[in-house]
């Protein structure tokens, strides 16, 4: 089902209020002078600002206007069976990004909300603060559970294993 886009009709009304007059500004121009602007955040890494837009694009590229800000993730080590070296690899772990789609077809996503990348082609989209909280819980939950439970449990059976074993001694 293709999204449906506003016409420029349904638009907001461009003209700066007194509460956004001093705020950055976008602004999209048509080649027959039709202009439609909205708030740019300081955090979006581009400006979707463009003229000489033809008319009947300008709900297209309305749709289309992102703002994004992206954070890194951490990079680990990790195997991937389509590595043709059969070493460990760089792998980057759930980065994210901010973005807002003000002209979005669904009303939660006109306002920001977290993508997380877990990694490759994995990802948990359209998050609101709840959803990332859970995301986050459930991580610091790994790590707990990584760091109470399987920490002391491989340094037991290592030791176990090293006290049934001759040091350098393979079985």
């Amino acid at each position: 089902m293709k999204p449906t886009v506003p016409s420029p009709a349904a638009l907001p009304a461009t003209e700066p209020d007194a509460t956004t007059s001093s705020a950055l500004k976008w602004l999209i121009a048509t080649t027959t002078g039709e202009k439609v602007s909205g708030y740019l955040p300081a955090w979006a890494a581009e400006d979707p600002s463009e003229s000489d837009v033809p008319a009947e694009e300008l709900a297209v590229r309305l749709a289309d206007v992102c703002h994004y800000r992206e954070f890194p993730g951490q990079v680990l080590r990790a195997y991937s069976p389509g590595n043709t070296t059969n070493g460990p690899e760089e792998l980057e772990v759930m980065s994210s990004s901010i973005t807002c789609t003000p002209y979005a077809p669904v009303p939660e996503l006109a306002v920001p909300v977290v993508t997380v990348r877990v990694a490759g082609e994995y990802w948990m989209t359209d998050l609101d603060p709840t959803g990332l909280a859970e995301i986050v819980k459930g991580l610091r939950a790994v790590a707990d559970r990584l760091d109470g439970v399987v920490i002391p449990q491989l340094n037991t059976v290592r030791a176990e294993w090293t006290a049934h074993h001759s040091a350098g001694a393979r079985p």
